[in-house]
């Protein structure tokens, strides 16, 4: 057993608030308000550490800083990881575009793995953008680079758009 052990601490707020706002206020306007602070950061984007950069009709943008806490035992950030942060870009550019009261669920998710990514390429950006808006789904792409603008990992996803 190590003698180096290492420890994670973080927070996250009570996710209500952004729950209760999603049904008044279309998906843009949550996202935006999330992104300034107004509204809490969902727990599983505090817990993977992604940052919101820009969200805009159909497209938004995300950070994350890399550490030793997304590795996997070769050194390089875990699939999983990378897979989680495309999920979450997708999904909030098919959030960005619904009416209040609406919601989705990604129902397919294909991710491309291009080449590792390593602490010494953080920070990552992702960037989702969806690709067909449809009614009651949406189709969606996502890349993530490297702080040198090289490819990580591309993916795919398909939403399913809930309606009340």
């Amino acid at each position: 057993m190590s003698t180096d052990a290492r420890s994670r601490t973080y927070h996250w707020d009570d996710p209500s608030p952004t729950a209760v706002a999603g049904l008044d206020h279309e998906g843009l306007a949550v996202l935006r308000a999330i992104g300034a602070g107004t509204l809490p950061v969902p727990p599983a984007v505090r817990t993977v550490g992604l940052e919101p950069v820009s969200a805009d009709p159909g497209r938004v943008c995300f950070t994350l800083d890399l550490g030793e806490y997304h590795l996997n035992p070769f050194g390089i950030v875990h699939g999983g990881v990378l897979a989680a942060v495309l999920d979450t870009a997708m999904g909030c550019a098919v959030h960005s575009l619904l009416p209040p009261a609406v919601g989705y669920v990604t129902s397919e998710l294909n991710v491309r793995f291009l080449r590792p990514a390593v602490l010494a390429g953080s920070p990552l950006t992702c960037w989702g953008e969806v690709d067909h808006q449809g009614r009651t789904t949406m189709v969606a792409s996502a890349r993530v680079v490297d702080a040198g603008g090289r490819d990580i990992a591309l993916a795919g996803s398909t939403c399913l758009v809930r309606r009340s």
